[in-house]
């Protein structure tokens, strides 16, 4: 069965893997632990929903998976502090858990950290807790718009 990002994929002639899980992944680690050496640990990425504490504004950021956020910078950049969002906020936002966001199925603004287009590679939720998904980090902008921001630390 063909996964949704998948036709978006191939829509935009995106050279894509998916990458198989022996379990539900949620973390870097998870996905390290159960993707049976497949993935770089370095090329790893993590979308973040989260939301203004005064708005409720929910947007998406794309980090390397190491990286932390800045939520000074985060607060800088959207005039208010924000959250992590809810796993029920995820669902809304990314049609998915947390642990599965992809990045190319949001229904929110996703800003990505400059950081990640020092990856060749990058591995990140595929919309199924049990596949990852790895593309070419300079591809990311052939299937999504998104903003490149300084966020992480």
């Amino acid at each position: 069965m063909e996964l949704p990002v998948e036709k978006i994929l191939k829509d935009r002639d995106i050279t894509y893997r998916l990458v198989p899980l022996t379990d539900k992944a949620f973390t870097v680690a998870d996905v390290m632990r159960l993707a049976d050496g497949l993935v770089k640990a370095e090329e790893v990425g993590k979308t973040i929903i989260i939301r203004g504490k005064k708005t409720g504004q929910k947007v998406a950021v794309l980090l390397r998976g190491n990286d932390k956020l800045d939520f000074g910078a985060v607060k800088r950049l959207f005039g208010e502090e924000m959250s992590i969002a809810s796993p029920e906020q995820v669902q809304e936002a990314s049609g998915v858990e947390p642990g599965a966001v992809c990045p190319f199925l949001l229904t929110v603004p996703l800003y990505v950290d400059c950081r990640i287009f020092d990856l060749e590679n990058l591995h990140c939720g595929s919309g199924d807790h049990l596949v990852g998904l790895e593309f070419a980090a300079k591809d990311l902008n052939k299937a999504v718009d998104y903003q490149v921001v300084e966020l992480a630390k």
